[in-house]
């Protein structure tokens, strides 16, 4: 049986996200990216466990993509660039068309919003293309935290902000390596998902310490 998702190779490993056996290289390259993984698959641990284990490139590439854009944020502003690392691999999962082009025209939208209402403007910033508006929502939700008295909670305008810059200046310089549409978001998965699934947002408020 060929591989489904290569269509080119045997397929020889049971897939339970996609029913179907994938061939190893599939499985390899793509899961926690292309595939939505469950935490209890068998590839996911042992010698065939996601990651950076053995692959220095790999590490050594990732740092340098998001290091030096993440190095002037605070603890509390790292912990959200996490969350949202780990949302975005989330959202790949259930949007095909997602790829760093996308996400990228998506977050600056959301950090132009964010910048206007840090001057105390209302205004929201829309995306060009149709598909990164929606997917604007997707992102500004994934700071969103509901409270045990029902209310929504959000880190504050200017935190958020340092954040999506960060993440918006990681994108393009990764987008300027030409190194493939979704190699940011590959990056991403390897960041958040070494060890499974990415860690869903937090069921208490995102607070930011100063």
């Amino acid at each position: 049986m060929t591989c489904p998702l290569c269509d080119a190779r045997k397929g020889k490993r049971a897939c339970p996200a996609r029913g179907a056996l994938i061939c190893s290289a599939c499985c390899g390259q793509k899961r926690l990216v292309e595939i939505d993984c469950p935490p209890d698959c068998g590839y996911l641990t042992g010698a065939h466990a996601a990651g950076w284990d053995g692959r220095a490139r790999d590490r050594e590439r990732d740092g340098r993509r998001l290091g030096p854009h993440a190095a002037g944020l605070g603890e509390g502003q790292l912990r959200l660039l996490l969350l949202a690392l780990a949302g975005v691999v989330s959202l790949q999962a259930r949007r095909a068309d997602l790829d760093d082009a996308l996400l990228l025209e998506a977050v600056v939208a959301l950090r132009k919003t964010t910048d206007t209402h840090e001057r105390g403007v209302i205004y929201e910033h829309p995306a060009t293309d149709p598909r990164a508006q929606g997917l604007v929502h997707d992102l500004a939700s994934l700071f969103e935290a509901k409270g045990e008295d029902g209310a929504v909670h959000r880190p504050s305008d200017r935190d958020l902000g340092q954040v999506l810059r960060a993440l918006e200046g990681a994108l393009r310089g990764t987008l300027q390596e030409r190194e493939g549409p979704r190699a940011f978001l590959a990056t991403a998965a390897r960041l958040t998902g070494r060890l499974g699934r990415p860690p869903a947002p937090p069921s208490r408020p995102l607070i930011i310490e100063p």
